[in-house]
């Protein structure tokens, strides 16, 4: 990872952030380190599950990709280690993946 020390921490970790199969990763170089993280989906800001119509792709929390399908999304936040940083997302998934994940 090369750190744009003219940008924001968010911009470089945005940047430098893979998902996998529900996982983040950052990289850093040629190597990739997985990231702690908790999920806030209860707090200011964030939003219970709702229908959505998947008209363009779309990954969803399992790694599956969605499209011209209905779904499911929600907004919540991303805390990065210690809480220093917060990132809002937004999370798709089909009917299946909520009966299967127990968050």
């Amino acid at each position: 990872m090369a750190i744009n020390w003219g940008r924001s921490i968010g911009w470089n970790l945005d940047n430098n952030i893979v998902t996998r199969n529900g996982n983040y990763y950052m990289r850093w170089g040629d190597k990739e380190k997985k990231l702690d993280y908790s999920i806030i989906k209860d707090g200011a800001d964030s939003y219970p599950w709702r229908e959505y119509f998947a008209i363009v792709p779309r990954t969803t929390i399992s790694g599956g990709r969605i499209f011209w399908e209905k779904a499911y999304k929600r907004k919540v936040w991303v805390v990065w280690g210690t809480g220093f940083h917060m990132e809002p997302e937004t999370q798709y998934a089909t009917a299946f993946d909520l009966l299967t994940h127990d968050d």
